[in-house]
């Protein structure tokens, strides 16, 4: 009969057969080995450092650059440029939100200053679902903003 592998054993009816005992831990050197926890939740395993990115978001009217979204819109475009973009948004959708923000640039960056943003058709096109400046940082921060409607009620 074939002897089970180490630490195994097998009873039935008609046997009590072990293998044999399991060997304890040494390494190839003979020194013993020390039990490691390797749960992630461990000590000794540190979560490594996220790579952040600074992100400058562009001024939707200017050429200055802010570190959040909220400070640019909400401080900078009211207070200079006298644009309220979080009034605007209240009536659109967040596809209607990009649109907005793509037609704006590209009459800004064309040379035609402030555009006229009282009339939604202006923006309709879905060509305004393609970024004017390249990899737009506002565009991908339009979710830190507050809701419109959140703000009149904090």
């Amino acid at each position: 009969m074939q002897s089970l592998p180490h630490g195994w054993r097998m009873h039935n009816s008609t046997a009590d057969v072990s293998g044999p005992p399991i060997p304890d831990a040494e390494s190839e050197d003979g020194s013993d080995v020390e039990d490691v926890d390797i749960k992630p939740d461990s000590e000794g395993w540190e979560d490594l450092e996220e790579d952040t990115e600074e992100v400058a978001i562009q001024c939707l009217l200017c050429e200055e650059k802010f570190a959040k979204v909220d400070t640019m819109v909400n401080d900078h475009c009211r207070a200079l440029h006298d644009f309220d973009l979080q009034e605007i948004r209240r009536k659109l959708n967040f596809y209607g939100t990009i649109r907005l923000v793509n037609y704006i640039r590209s009459e800004v960056l064309s040379g035609h200053g402030v555009p006229n943003v009282s009339s939604p058709e202006a923006w309709a096109d879905d060509k305004f679902l393609q970024p004017a400046l390249a990899d737009d940082a506002l565009l991908f921060s339009l979710d830190e903003l507050e809701e419109p409607s959140q703000q009149d009620s904090a």
